[in-house]
């Protein structure tokens, strides 16, 4: 091998000393460009297309998902853009790309100043801090502020008919961008809040923050945070929020959710109706066993069986009370006739008639029994009382003599 055949480099040689000289070159990192996007596409989960300028310049560009996701814009061709890139070389080809790290639309530099400047001032006034106003479990009526074309009114009106099909729908119609945007949504939320509505919903699909604009409008936005009735807002998509979604009650990332956020889902109400109305019948059936089991247990038992000899049992020791008892009442009832015979002969002996029965008489006067003579006096008129009959008489004469 000679000397000049020693000095040719191979292609691959090349291009990966090219591709290390662009890795370490420090001006082909976080080069920031204008262009307009050219042939936009998305892979795999990233994006490829072709930068351009107006002299047709070209270069490639590539997205990886993990950025991708991370832009608040959805891009398409014909899109004008800054972005921030790395320059490198790729594969044996040999050509150069741009690895991106951010992107926005051109020309919006100057709109992120004002939404910030107006962001800061309302969250300074408490616009984003207001009560949040709760919601009715079971609604009537829901009002839509959208489009009355496009995919928004469609995904709302099917998810809502299908959990709870007596819900009405009151579309209040309004555009979602351009220039009479604002206008339009004004003029229909003032409509949706007086009217006989239990919420609001405000939606619309994505877009880029142009397309977004009028949420962010400082008289809507003011306008939503009075409203009498509670707000569900769902503007663009989830990596998009407006001010429109920070001053609403209730901010959800698709129309469907904000559906879903307002509608108690019947079906599911029905199915839990369904499997507590199971759960009671096994109950009630366990139960209706268990006593039944019971019963049988019972009606099988010695006692009940035997029914009979147990009734027969216990009466005759009921009849054996009965004649203790009558016995015990006789003997009883012999014993104070007895006593009460000793105490009337005794108080027979003692009765004054008997003492007159043995020759004694008892002297009244008046109704006075008289005990001794000195309680009488000549001429008094008396009344003495014999065993059989009575006499009347008078006194002659009166003696202290005791003798007969």
């Amino acid at each position: 091998m000679d000397e000049v055949e020693r000095n040719f480099l191979t292609v691959g040689t090349l291009n990966r000393y090219l591709s290390a000289k662009f890795v370490h070159d420090p001006y082909l990192k976080q080069v920031s460009l204008t262009g307009e996007i050219f042939g936009y596409k998305i892979s795999s989960g990233s994006a490829y297309f072709e930068l351009r300028d107006e002299d047709e310049s070209s270069i490639r560009a590539y997205v990886s998902p993990t950025i991708l996701r991370g832009f608040p814009f959805d891009f398409k061709s014909g899109d004008k853009v800054n972005l921030v890139a790395d320059v490198r070389l790729y594969g044996k080809r040999a050509y150069a790309s741009l690895f991106i790290f951010s992107m926005q639309p051109a020309g919006l530099g100057e709109l992120y100043l004002k939404l910030a400047e107006l962001k800061n001032k309302l969250t300074k006034e408490g616009i984003f801090n207001r009560p949040t106003k709760e919601l009715n479990y079971f609604p009537k009526k829901i009002a839509v502020i959208t489009s009355k074309t496009g995919a928004v009114i469609h995904d709302i009106s099917s998810t809502i008919g299908h959990r709870n099909p007596n819900l009405k729908i009151e579309l209040f119609e309004s555009s979602v961008q351009g220039d009479s945007a604002v206008k339009e949504l004004v003029s229909a939320v003032k409509k949706a809040d007086q009217s006989d509505a239990d919420a609001i919903i405000i939606a619309r699909g994505g877009g880029s923050m142009l397309d977004l604009w009028p949420f962010n409008d400082e008289q809507l936005v003011r306008l939503l945070s009075s409203l009498s009735k509670p707000v569900i807002s769902s503007i663009g998509h989830e990596t998009d929020v407006t001010l429109t979604d920070l001053a609403a009650d209730y901010r959800v990332e698709t129309p469907t959710a904000a559906a879903n956020k307002v509608t108690p889902a019947i079906l599911d109400y029905r199915n839990n109706l369904d499997q507590l109305t199971a759960l009671m019948s096994v109950d009630i059936k366990q139960l209706l066993q268990k006593n039944l089991n019971r019963f049988e247990y019972l009606a099988n038992s010695p006692a009940l069986k035997s029914f009979d000899q147990v009734f027969f049992n216990h009466e005759q020791k009921l009849q054996n009370l009965n004649l203790r008892l009558a016995n015990s009442f006789a003997g009883e009832f012999q014993k104070n006739i007895q006593q009460f015979a000793n105490l009337t002969a005794k108080l027979d002996a003692l009765s004054p008639l008997k003492v007159l029965d043995r020759g004694f008489s008892l002297t009244f006067k008046g109704d006075r029994l008289i005990k001794n003579a000195q309680q009488l006096k000549e001429k008094d008129h008396i009344k003495i009382l014999f065993a059989k009959g009575s006499a009347l008489a008078e006194i002659k004469e009166i003696s202290d003599d005791r003798r007969i």
